[in-house]
């Protein structure tokens, strides 16, 4: 996670200038990884590289340090505003429980 400098922000990378206040002046943060669902959406019919996987949920959790961030939900059925934490990161996915 990255945090401007000037206006304190924290934002997802790859960023070179903060979306909010277009500084360049950015350092890398670390986040607690917890959050709450914001939204979600279960596939049922996925692309054929995730057919075994269906259905599963896609999840974007608002995390506790502001920025939001899209993942799957191990298990269990997403519920607004539910309460997860990230569990790992793999092949770029962002998996919560």
């Amino acid at each position: 996670m990255l945090s401007c400098d000037a206006c304190k922000k924290a934002f997802i990378p790859p960023k070179y200038v903060c979306p909010h206040c277009y500084r360049t002046e950015l350092r890398e943060i670390t986040v607690s990884g917890a959050g709450k669902i914001y939204s979600y959406t279960t596939i049922y019919i996925p692309p054929e590289t995730f057919a075994d996987q269906a259905p599963y949920s896609v999840i974007l959790v608002e995390l506790d340090e502001g920025p939001r961030v899209t993942g799957r939900l191990e298990a269990g059925e997403p519920v607004m505003e539910r309460r997860v934490e990230l569990q790992r990161i793999e092949d770029g996915v962002y998996w919560f429980a």
